[in-house]
């Protein structure tokens, strides 16, 4: 049987799945989702198990696009190798997640820049294009990973450390407070 503290963990990746699924489904915006997802695995899980997570990731995402298949898998796969090792500048605190995240996001623009220009010869490059997918964008994941993950992971590792009840008698204390 299963202990708490790995329940806790597993409804943690469910979570961050499952809220990086719907993010790609119902955002029409160019974010990487699964960017949180894979760096919150990298403090869980192996070097080997990351890339094979990555590549069934970026294939999952590649159904749903409408870039040349593969070319997200490929960008995971080779920003996990890139980046994998880098996690020990990060500790693993929600907050880190989202820097991470913008971290993460522009090694992918890369990556998807330079797999675009070799599939298709006729990709012409602006300085706006690059501004934006190499410095906006993986801002703007950063946000996104802040608001969609950090804040609900804290929210939830606070929830399940002080229990509901407690959580509850806490509120209304502080409330209590503040109307003296």
């Amino acid at each position: 049987m299963a202990s708490k503290k790995e329940r806790f963990k597993k409804s943690k990746i469910a979570l961050l799945f499952v809220t990086s699924f719907l993010s790609m489904i119902f955002f029409d915006i160019k974010f990487i989702y699964f960017a949180p997802f894979i760096i919150f695995l990298f403090y869980r899980l192996g070097f080997i198990s990351i890339l094979w997570i990555s590549i069934f990731i970026g294939l999952f995402q590649d159904l749903f696009s409408s870039v040349f298949f593969g070319i997200n898998a490929i960008s995971y796969f080779l920003t996990s190798i890139l980046l994998y090792n880098q996690k020990r500048f990060f500790n693993d605190k929600p907050i880190n997640l989202s820097i991470f995240t913008v971290v993460f996001s522009m090694i992918f623009s890369i990556f998807n820049i330079l797999l675009f220009f070799i599939f298709d010869k006729k990709l012409a490059l602006s300085l706006k294009w690059l501004v934006s997918d190499i410095i906006l964008f993986p801002i703007l994941d950063g946000i996104y990973t802040l608001i969609l993950f950090a804040i609900p992971i804290w929210l939830f590792e606070k929830f399940m450390v002080l229990g509901f009840k407690n959580l509850w008698i806490r509120c209304k204390i502080l409330i209590f407070q503040k109307s003296r």
